[in-house]
């Protein structure tokens, strides 16, 4: 299961400075993702992109295609190659 999954990268040595900021369920998204990208917008503000590699690290910028979504928010996973 996944919070096996989860449990077991925990005892490996995961990096977990991430959960405090987003949480475990979207941590969680890093067992079968080397990247996460969340696109985002608001009705009132630009489109946004943020992206990790769950390195410890993110970078937010708006988002150069533009305004796409209208509104609402897109996540896209990257997934590893062991969970094609």
């Amino acid at each position: 299961s996944g919070t096996k999954q989860f449990m077991e990268a925990v005892q490996a040595g995961a990096d977990l400075s991430m959960i405090g900021q987003f949480g475990v369920g979207f941590y969680s998204a890093y067992l079968v993702a080397d990247k996460v990208v969340v696109t985002s917008k608001h009705n009132d503000d630009e489109q946004y992109i943020w992206e990790s590699a769950a390195g410890g690290s993110f970078t937010v910028t708006r988002d150069p295609a533009g305004n796409t979504l209208g509104r609402g928010t897109k996540i896209t996973l990257h997934l590893k190659d062991d969970q094609l």
